[in-house]
């Protein structure tokens, strides 16, 4: 019994630094959002001419109301809409080469090219 107690300390050890480091990471100012508000986002081709996609962050908050863009291989804006109160967007899939843009604030912006679609 002796032996299991120095691994305990070092879980509880570790477990308490990683929490603190959260808390004083989240209250900070000027430091970055905690690591579990990361945003989530994933397109797949819905039929020959709608793409759906999918946004949410880790931590289970709603992305309803988020900007979701789609541009042309230009970089010209083809689309923009917002993420609906189930997570989803639906748009017409552009004729050529296209790329889309999930910005969810804070500098967290994903993008999924329309070649590497499911």
């Amino acid at each position: 019994m002796a032996m299991d107690l120095p691994e305990r300390r070092k879980a509880t050890g570790f477990a308490a630094a990683f929490l603190a480091s959260v808390v004083i990471g989240a209250s900070a100012p000027g430091v970055a959002h905690a690591p579990m508000h990361q945003p989530t986002f994933a397109c797949s081709s819905t039929g020959a001419l709608r793409v759906t996609c999918i946004g949410s962050f880790v931590d289970g908050s709603s992305a309803a109301g988020i900007a979701v863009r789609v541009f042309d291989k230009h970089d010209h804006l083809v689309y923009v809409g917002t993420i609906d109160s189930q997570g989803r967007i639906t748009f017409r899939k552009p004729d050529a080469e296209f790329h889309i843009v999930f910005d969810a604030g804070q500098g967290d912006v994903l993008t999924i090219l329309g070649s590497e679609m499911t």
